[in-house]
C-alpha cells in the first residue's frame, strides 16, 4: 500500500512538473543598435544580426566633421550595441607670425630656446611670409618643422 501510495505521489508530481524553455535571447532575429555622436539624428536602428560598423553607417547620415579613422569598419556589432561616431578634433593652429612663447613651446619638437628663436627671428627680420621659412630659425630642420607643421598657421 505504501508503494502504491508513493507511487502515485512521485507519479503527480513529475506531471505537475513544468520545465523552462531554453532561454532564446533573439527570438525574432533582429539586433537593436543605437547610433550617436557626429550623425544627423541619433537613433536606435533595427537591423539583421550581427551587422558591421559599415552596414551601419550605410543607414545614417554623417555629419561633415565626422571622423571614421578611428573606426575598423569591419568590426562587428552585437545586440543593443551603442555605436558613437567620434567627432574630428579641432586643434587650434599656433601662429609662427603673433604666438607667444607659451604657444610656441606647446609644438613637438620645439623647447623654450627654440621658441624664443623664433621671436627673436620675426622681430629682427620681419613677419614669415610663408612657414617654410621657420627652416631660417637656427635650430629647426626639415625633420622637426615635419613634426609640428600641420599644427602651424601664419
Amino acid at each position: 500500500m505504501n508503494r502504491i501510495l508513493l507511487s502515485t505521489f512521485i507519479l503527480v508530481l513529475l506531471t505537475s512538473c513544468t520545465y523552462p524553455k531554453p532561454f532564446d535571447f533573439q527570438s525574432d532575429n533582429t539586433f537593436l543598435i543605437t547610433v550617436s555622436g557626429a550623425i544627423e539624428h541619433p537613433t536606435t536602428l533595427i537591423t539583421d544580426p550581427f551587422p558591421t560598423i559599415e552596414e551601419i553607417l550605410q543607414r545614417v547620415r554623417l555629419l561633415p566633421d565626422s571622423d571614421l579613422s578611428a573606426l575598423n569598419l569591419q568590426t562587428i556589432l552585437h545586440h543593443k550595441d551603442v555605436l558613437y561616431i567620434p567627432y574630428k578634433k579641432v586643434i587650434p593652429c599656433v601662429s609662427i607670425n603673433s604666438g607667444s612663447l607659451a604657444d610656441l613651446d606647446t609644438l613637438v619638437g620645439i623647447g623654450e630656446k627654440t621658441a624664443q628663436a623664433i621671436i627673436d627671428y620675426r622681430t629682427s627680420v620681419g613677419l614669415f611670409q610663408k612657414i617654410e621659412d621657420l627652416l631660417n630659425v637656427k635650430g629647426i630642420g626639415q625633420k622637426t618643422l615635419a613634426k609640428f607643421k600641420d599644427r602651424l598657421c601664419l
